[in-house]
């Protein structure tokens, strides 16, 4: 049997993806090879932050999996800073726009640069090498912000989608979709069994190799957030 080929982005958010057969991830830092790759119907499904589908390269594309990449947390230099600059992918991000969102409430008198510097990883070299002061993070970036003395400034992404699972509406075998959606779910039963933690901890370990010192912390939250996210989108064409 031809395995399932899926475009994802690394990161503790594949955890259910480690756990689904005759399933074959393809990692990119892109989204733009995403979109690429299955238009071009190199792969069969995409993982994506909701708002990659918003441009018009995107058309026939939908989602039909809830994920999550864990807590977006905005993380920000310690101490007095006289010059704020956020770290974005790009100007126009989702996750970007949550950020300005959440300083406009929380932080309303607060005034700051946008840089764009790319990914996660980037943003958070940016942040090491001073070229922003604030970033947006997720597990395990959010754990290794913050054991280098970085302060949380708060969560950024209550009840938003911030990742999902696409097909393409004319290219994708129906029940390749059916198959994928079916193994996802059972990966999330399993994550939520009394064993789930167990299991969790030593996918994540194998597959991402974090620091011991993050490795418990991230497992936990990732563990409850992806069994939060749940995994069916409602009102699929």
């Amino acid at each position: 049997m031809k395995p399932i080929r899926a475009m994802v982005f690394p990161g503790a958010h594949n955890l259910p993806l480690y756990m689904m057969q005759d399933v074959e991830l393809v990692y990119t830092k892109s989204r733009d090879e995403q979109i690429a790759a299955i238009q071009d119907q190199l792969v069969d499904i995409i993982h994506t932050s909701p708002d990659n589908l918003a441009l018009d390269d995107a058309s026939g594309l939908v989602p039909f999996l809830s994920g999550t990449v864990g807590p977006l947390s905005l993380m920000a230099t310690s101490g007095e800073v006289a010059d704020h600059r956020l770290g974005v992918d790009n100007a126009r991000s989702g996750f970007g726009k949550l950020a300005y969102a959440w300083l406009e409430e929380h932080r309303p008198t607060l005034r700051y640069d946008v840089v764009e510097v790319g990914g996660t990883p980037q943003r958070f070299e940016a942040l090491q090498t001073k070229k922003v002061t604030m970033i947006v993070t997720h597990p395990p970036f959010t754990q290794f912000c913050e054991r280098l003395g970085y302060d949380n400034w708060g969560r950024i992404d209550h009840g938003q989608l911030t990742l999902c699972g696409v097909h393409h509406i004319r290219h994708t075998n129906p029940c390749i979709v059916d198959q994928y959606r079916e193994q996802y779910r059972k990966a999330i039963t399993t994550l939520a069994s009394p064993d789930g933690f167990e299991i969790a901890l030593a996918l994540i370990e194998q597959h991402l190799h974090p620091p011991a010192d993050t490795l418990h912390t991230m497992t936990q939250v990732m563990r409850e957030e992806i069994i939060r996210a749940g995994v069916d989108i409602q009102n699929e064409p």
